[in-house]
């Protein structure tokens, strides 16, 4: 079992070696490390040493186990909570009637380890996004082993008392290194197939997403189109859509620099999803163009959120000297459409939002403009 233990924790830190900010699997490969160091130490050391060693070591690298779960969500670790069960079997070691004790010693053992293992249960519970293939399972061996731990607390405290044996020679000593190795590999190999998951799934969300501006990009945006597309034609509602563009911004590049221009486009685009409902998609459609998709939404409606873009990027006040205003403005182009008909198309829509939008630029800029048959 030792070797086991090594093996896995060993494989573990290779894959841990190979993407650093994987915390939960250096978490995983240290918890699996401590106990096979514990389990080394009650075999070697002398008796009461070797007790107290293992014991306090075990204890240890479970709160790591929940650890490893605990930075799967992102949270970074509590040390108190982790030494705390350790710390109270030893406190209660160096009371003599509690250490000559044996089967008091083994409740008690068992009762602090349900509180990392139920941590850990916890912690996959509340990790939705994880794959349910990979999440049920542990979580059901898991409860599971909660369940016999709890039962075995209870059962070894009507034990006789048992004088000090050797460790192989302890009553139930067997099973319960096998379940607290399944517990230890289980959780590892778990955590690994989660950790995988939940970079793979990280790449992919920020495959969509402009770094600069922090909406989407035009993946995401094209994504999002024909999704609502096709399910506003099965529902029968309407799609709207607003291209934006910032108003001379070649020219404010040259002024203020691109720096300044990056920052320009960090306050458009948080001004724009300020202006949208939380069922409006904003994405950054190529430069300093912008588009908004907003499901189930009219003509009317979609006039109305584009005046309030006007009025929010208005209100920033960002200077352009080259701008009539002297602040930086938007020009805006609507369309919305019901789709159903053969001859509706994402890109019907995107084309007749885009002419819109080049009407308002030959207007003079820094208005909405609607397409024809909105």
């Amino acid at each position: 079992m030792i070797f086991v233990i090594l093996l896995t924790a060993g494989g573990s830190v290779l894959v841990w070696l190979q993407d650093r900010q994987q915390t939960e699997v250096f978490w995983i490969a240290i918890s699996g490390a401590v106990m096979a160091i514990a389990m080394i130490g009650r075999a070697t050391l002398p008796l009461l040493m070797g007790v107290a060693f293992a014991n306090f070591a075990i204890l240890f690298s479970f709160a790591l186990f929940w650890t490893a779960f605990r930075s799967l969500r992102g949270y970074r670790p509590q040390a108190n909570i982790m030494i705390m069960p350790a710390l109270i079997w030893l406190g209660l070691y160096l009371i003599p009637a509690f250490r000559t004790t044996f089967d008091l010693r083994i409740s008690l053992s068992l009762l602090l380890l349900l509180i990392p293992v139920s941590l850990a249960a916890r912690e996959l519970w509340l990790t939705p996004q994880s794959s349910p293939i990979i999440r049920w399972p542990v979580f059901a061996i898991l409860v599971l082993q909660l369940v016999l731990m709890l039962q075995r607390a209870v059962r070894s405290l009507i034990w006789p008392g048992v004088a000090d044996v050797p460790f192989e020679a302890v009553p139930g000593f067997d099973v319960l290194m096998i379940d607290l190795t399944v517990i230890m590999l289980v959780g590892n190999f778990s955590i690994i197939a989660l950790a995988k998951e939940k970079t793979v799934r990280w790449h992919h969300e920020n495959a969509r997403f402009d770094f600069l501006t922090n909406v989407g990009n035009r993946l995401y945006f094209e994504e999002n189109l024909l999704r609502h597309f096709h399910r506003a034609g099965k529902a029968g509602q309407p799609l709207a859509l607003i291209m934006i563009d910032a108003d001379s911004f070649k020219q404010y590049n040259d002024l203020y620099g691109h720096p300044a221009g990056d920052r320009c486009l960090q306050q458009l685009a948080n001004a724009l999803v300020n202006s949208c409902r939380p069922t409006d998609i904003v994405g950054r459609y190529g430069g300093e163009e912008f588009a908004v998709l907003l499901p189930n939404t009219g003509c009317k409606a979609a006039i109305a959120i584009a005046e309030r873009m006007l009025r929010q990027v208005q209100d920033l006040r960002i200077p352009h000297t080259d701008r009539p205003k002297g602040v930086m403005t938007i020009s805006l182009g609507i369309a919305s459409l019901v789709p159903g008909s053969s001859r509706s198309t994402p890109e019907n829509l995107v084309e007749a939002a885009d002419r819109a939008l080049y009407k308002a630029k030959q207007q003079g800029r820094d208005r909405a403009c609607v397409a024809d048959g909105c």
